[in-house]
């Protein structure tokens, strides 16, 4: 299978925001919890600022985690990822994207439908899902899988079949595949698996 499209900048940011901005998020939420532990003005006021400030620093290093995935490609899975980055950045966090090196080459009405998995995928991440994470995973072979991961509040069980979710399922459907979304193994979030032949 042909090698995912990662370039060094890219695996930079990623490294930062698992070594750096991670940390630096779980440092302010342990400030914020210290709040709860004094009434003493002064000292509120003085965590408080430092969680303020903690929380610049973060929004600064996303801003520059997000430069360095976007990178100057242009193409499809470039704007893919263009896409995605859009909404971690409405989602407040940096997300994961990784696509198959092959993904550039499908049928072009296949990538219109991967671009419209991915859209309506993420968008409903945003609007729905009140998540922290997220994750976009595109691989082409003998099957064209999009794989949209988040760890909100997962899949609502009474979700009518309509609506985007099911124009989804359609494409899939007229392609002799499949769609769905599950709740996540840890009990945290959903994944939606978009799966045709390839």
């Amino acid at each position: 299978r042909a090698g995912r499209r990662v370039s060094a900048d890219e695996a930079l940011a990623q490294r930062l925001q698992d070594t750096v901005l991670t940390p630096l998020h779980a440092v302010a939420t342990r400030l914020d919890s210290l709040l709860a532990l004094t009434r003493e003005p002064p000292v509120q006021r003085r965590v408080a600022e430092t969680a303020a400030e903690l929380e610049r620093v973060a929004a600064a290093l996303r801003s520059q985690l997000r430069d360095l995935q976007r990178g100057d490609d242009e193409g499809v899975v470039p704007a893919l990822r263009d896409r995605v980055l859009d909404a971690g950045q409405r989602l407040g966090c940096v997300p994961r994207f990784a696509a198959d090196a092959a993904v550039a080459d499908l049928d072009p009405g296949v990538l219109a439908d991967v671009t419209a998995v991915v859209g309506e995928g993420v968008d409903n991440v945003v609007r729905h899902a009140y998540a922290g994470n997220l994750e976009v995973t595109i691989t082409a072979g003998a099957q064209v899988v999009v794989t949209v991961v988040d760890d909100g509040v997962g899949p609502d069980d009474d979700a009518p079949g309509e609506g985007g979710l099911a124009r989804l399922a359609a494409l899939a459907e007229a392609r002799g595949g499949t769609s769905e979304i599950t709740a996540n193994p840890d009990g945290f979030g959903s994944t939606l698996t978009w799966r045709i032949p390839g």
